[in-house]
């Protein structure tokens, strides 16, 4: 008996000495990684500066290229005064002739040429993607008077870069664009000379920042996997029964860093307007929003433009990390999307901004997901709702007098699923004292315990008699109701609910 209780005291002590000889190793591993990234990392935070500063010196070579493209063509513009039509010329040539441009126009003082208040200003684009061929040319089919790369140029009377836009009406890119003043011979300004730039080539290119971290790296994975290699080979030899156990524990801290992940990109993707900024423009905005356990992609924006709110509620089916990025690529392209429509027009439309949305999202769809959308644009003065539904559930008018009341929407695809999809948008004057109650499909397909899903006629009855509460009675109900039903089945979505309502 003492035999076998010393060759088991035995047997134990020299399993912990090796698994404490492992462990050692693996932290002389640690810190020779550490020793090794520390040196690298120094090491390409010099070879960035010194990338960052190449960049810095392209982007003011092709500056200075452009600009100097657009000075020389200045004299063949003064020379062709008297015959305007040879403004194409010159233009096509300034396009044709240098590879960054893609775009030039002679932005004419309105009725310098014709009769009062006309515009004249001949505009050159590359024929292609290419840009291969002679550029295509055409009068501005807009009035460029009110647009910055004009109206700044022009009323400092010097020559200037424009801030990134979208170039809505002329060659459709993001572009920035340089504008030098034309003078007449009394050195009054009478016009502005263009030449256009892609965005992208004025930005600096960081994409390589990626691929040099993995170089660097590479070692101290390597030392890394050695310490895998040996602790597992340990472990394999000496404690089989836990190996399962340690590679489910491990699973489950991949898992809950990725759901991290994907929760804290929800959180960061919801719109940050203080309720202050509500008060001021007389709408108060809430939102509910009810996390299930796994990932999901639900999401809502809104900023405000002038008198009007322009907003949107959304959905990324799916339920990992993929679909969470996408729900933050889908929201961005909003922003860009819609801040294009609101510097192109006072009017903007919901359904330009799902069309440029969509063909984004298809330019960029190659796992072949898709998001649904709801965009509106509500003018705070007069109440009326401009709308363009894009595969998400209709939302719902509540009035105090008349009830819940679903809005008829235009069962348009949702985007990234079809590129040069012709979205239809809608608008309705709302009556006073409304509220505008927007969800995604979580809500009324929440199921209780036997399966049976909550459903849009209940949801219906239940929004009925919360017509006339406030905001976030209605919320807080909706979401006792949902909760009721459910009861002790797990949630499969996230369930968000949205109300707007004037103040």
């Amino acid at each position: 008996m003492n035999t076998n209780i010393r060759k088991t005291l035995r047997n134990a002590t020299t399993s912990i000495a090796l698994i404490v000889t492992a462990a050692i190793l693996a932290q002389v591993f640690n810190i020779a990684e550490y020793i090794y990234t520390r040196k690298k990392t120094k090491q390409q935070s010099v070879e960035r500066t010194y990338r960052s500063l190449q960049e810095m010196q392209r982007i003011v070579n092709l500056k200075t290229t452009v600009e100097t493209a657009v000075q020389n063509a200045m004299g063949d513009v003064l020379v062709s005064m008297q015959t305007p039509n040879a403004f194409y010329g010159i233009v096509s040539r300034l396009v044709a002739r240098n590879e960054y441009i893609v775009g030039s126009a002679v932005a004419m003082q309105p009725g310098f040429y014709q009769e009062a208040d006309s515009l004249f200003a001949p505009f050159a684009y590359p024929s292609g993607p290419d840009a291969k061929g002679q550029p295509l040319t055409k009068l501005l089919p807009y009035d460029y008077t009110e647009q910055d790369w004009y109206a700044k140029p022009y009323a400092a009377d010097s020559a200037m870069w424009s801030e990134p836009y979208t170039d809505v009406g002329g060659s459709g890119l993001l572009i920035r664009t340089y504008g030098q003043p034309i003078h007449d011979s009394h050195g009054q300004v009478i016009g502005i000379l263009t030449a256009d730039v892609h965005f992208k080539e004025l930005a600096q290119n960081d994409d390589t920042i990626y691929e040099q971290f993995d170089k660097v790296s590479i070692v101290g994975i390597l030392l890394q996997l050695v310490a895998l290699l040996l602790v597992t080979w340990i472990v394999w030899r000496y404690a089989t029964k836990f190996r399962a156990m340690n590679h489910l524990i491990m699973e489950q801290e991949l898992l809950g860093k990725e759901l991290q992940i994907a929760s804290d990109i929800q959180n960061a993707m919801m719109p940050h307007n203080t309720q202050k900024d509500d008060a001021l423009h007389h709408l108060e905005v809430k939102h509910t929003l009810i996390s299930a356990p796994n990932i999901s992609a639900d999401f809502y924006d809104y900023f405000y433009f002038g008198s009007k709110v322009v907003f949107c509620i959304g959905d990324v089916p799916g339920s990992n990390v993929k679909a969470a990025l996408l729900m933050s690529v889908t929201r961005t392209v909003f922003r860009t999307a819609a801040g294009a429509q609101t510097i192109a027009s006072s009017d903007p439309s919901p359904a330009a901004i799902v069309t440029s949305m969509n063909h984004s999202m298809c330019s960029i769809n190659y796992n072949q997901m898709f998001a649904t959308l709801f965009v509106g644009v509500l003018d705070l003065e007069t109440a009326r709702l401009t709308y363009c539904n894009a595969g998400n559930p209709a939302p719902v008018i509540l009035y105090e007098s008349t009830g819940a009341k679903p809005l008829d929407v235009t069962p348009n695809i949702p985007i990234g699923v079809m590129d040069n999809y012709e979205y239809v948008e809608q608008h309705i004057t709302l009556i006073d004292d409304f509220t505008l109650f927007l969800y995604n499909d979580g809500l009324y397909e929440t199921t209780d315990a036997s399966g049976t899903p909550y459903g849009l006629k209940r949801l219906m009855t239940r929004l009925n008699t919360l017509a006339g509460e406030k905001p976030e009675r209605v919320l807080s109900k909706m979401r006792d109701a949902i909760e009721a039903h459910r009861g002790s089945a797990e949630l499969t979505d996230d369930i968000l609910m949205l109300t707007l309502k004037t103040t």
